[in-house]
């Protein structure tokens, strides 16, 4: 055998294990990146939303929205979502529930503490014709470093909410009571409102009242 032969033969040989090395390590990058990958889809952290199906969670559950947490009460049901609303509660007996809506909007949202309990009150009417605001009980106080204000009011409720559909004219519940508390929380106000039958508000009165002490910042 000659050497330019030769030559050929041990530059074919010579090729043929650097395309056999590249190929082997390409094939272990590719599998190593796979099992990375695998591994990262099973190990990375979701986000935490800012509140966990609230409209969903059991009573005695803790739920939470802007920066505070609190516990639903263990008599309270999870009422339907509806719009704008954070969470929603029902309670009492069938046909006479009352309904306590939480609402949260986002930092610097919502309006002015002062002007949700003008709103608030505007949306109940006195059986005698006199003034809601002289009816209506307002308090300020603090829970667990956080300012609270609370409203208790009892009258007719005229909510825009129960507007008929054809009508546009909001539809008046008489007997009803209305109990409010805006928590000024770190990330935004969050808006606390029963609104049901007189009697079915007082027999949750309580519950309520715990619920508002029972927040806290998260």
């Amino acid at each position: 055998m000659n050497r330019h032969m030769m030559h050929k033969i041990l530059t074919a040989s010579t090729l043929t294990i650097a395309i056999a090395a590249v190929g082997c390590r390409d094939s272990n990058v590719e599998k190593a990146d796979v099992k990375k990958s695998e591994t990262a889809s099973q190990t990375a952290p979701g986000t935490t939303p800012q509140m966990a199906n609230p409209h969903g969670s059991p009573s005695g559950a803790v739920t939470s929205a802007a920066g505070v947490s609190w516990t639903v009460p263990a008599t309270w049901k999870p009422g339907a979502e509806k719009p704008m609303r954070a969470a929603s509660y029902s309670f009492g007996p069938e046909g006479k529930e009352a309904d306590c809506a939480v609402f949260y909007f986002g930092p610097g949202q919502g309006g002015a503490v002062d002007a949700n309990v003008e709103r608030w009150i505007s949306q109940f009417a006195q059986p005698d014709g006199s003034d809601s605001r002289k009816a209506a009980k307002t308090a300020t106080h603090t829970v667990s470093g956080l300012k609270v204000t609370t409203v208790d009011l009892t009258g007719i409720y005229m909510s825009s909410a129960m507007s008929g559909p054809m009508t546009g004219k909001p539809e008046q519940q008489t007997g009803y009571r209305l109990l409010g508390a805006i928590v000024e929380a770190p990330e935004g106000p969050v808006f606390f409102k029963i609104t049901g039958p007189e009697q079915t508000v007082i027999q949750g009165l309580d519950d309520f009242q715990q619920l508002v002490e029972s927040v806290k910042k998260q």
